[in-house]
Order: C-alpha cells, then structure tokens, then sequence
C-alpha cells in the first residue's frame, strides 16, 4: 500500500529517523560531487527537471535513463529568469552558477538564452545519481515498518 500523508504522520517514528539519516548522507554526497555548492546542485536539477518531466520518465528504468542520452528527452529547455524564479536564488547568483555550469560542460545555453543539460553532466554526475537512489531505498524500505 502507497504511502499516505496519514500513513506517514501515524508512523512518524518509523520514518523520520531513516529520512533524516538518509537525507543527510545524500546532502553531503551531493556537496561532494558539486564542490560544497549545493545551490549549483539546485540550479542544475531544476534545468534538469525541464529535460526530463516526471510525466516523461514514469515508465523508464533507471537503465534506460543512464542509456538514453537525450534521445527521448523532451524538449523544454528553461532560462535564467525562470530558474530564478523557481529557486528563489537572487538573480546575479543564478548567473554566476549557470556560468559555471557551462564551463564545466554540465549544460549548454543556446542563442535564445535557453538552457540544457548535457550528456556530460548525467555521467559524470552519475554517483549523485546513484546516491539520491540510496536515498529513495531508505525512504522506501522504512515503509517496512509502517502499520496501518
């Protein structure tokens, strides 16, 4: 049975202790990998989100996203102002970061401004991949001890 609000406000005990530990080892996982940046770990998943919509990825493996290399990525890229507003980081920031992004080769900006994530980026960020899959086991396996 998926997990509810209810279900998860009921067995709070259960789940939070797992949340946190997990949510912390993934934190510092990603701080890691983003050089202790880890509002250039928002920006970029928040391109990324464009790349790649939920409604898009429901029926893929995780095999299948390490494979897929954009064949099958939608078509969305997003610009400056709208991960601004989407982050709540200041404006110069935002640019700042994405500057950084680019010169890392972790996206592209085209001539309109738009922005994507490259094929760089999701190799070699794949252990940040694979740590937020940890992440999602923890989270799911606490629900071993959840009763109704």
């Amino acid at each position: 049975m998926p997990l509810s609000y209810e279900k998860i406000t009921y067995n709070f005990g259960h789940i939070f202790p797992a949340h946190v530990e997990a949510l912390c080892e993934l934190l510092i996982a990603l701080r890691q990998q983003f050089f202790g940046d880890l509002d250039l770990m928002l920006i970029l998943a928040i391109i990324s989100s464009r790349a790649l919509p939920a409604r898009q990825s429901s029926s893929m493996s995780y095999q299948q996203f390490i494979n897929d290399h954009n064949k099958k990525r939608a078509d969305q890229p997003i610009n400056i102002q709208s991960v601004v507003e989407c982050s709540g980081i200041a404006r110069e920031t935002v640019r700042r970061k994405v500057h950084k992004l680019e010169e890392l080769g972790f996206i592209e900006r085209d001539s309109r401004g738009m922005l994507t994530v490259t094929v760089k980026a999701l190799n070699t960020l794949a252990p940040a991949t694979e740590a937020s899959l940890q992440y999602l086991v923890a989270i799911v396996s606490s629900n071993d001890t959840v009763t109704v």
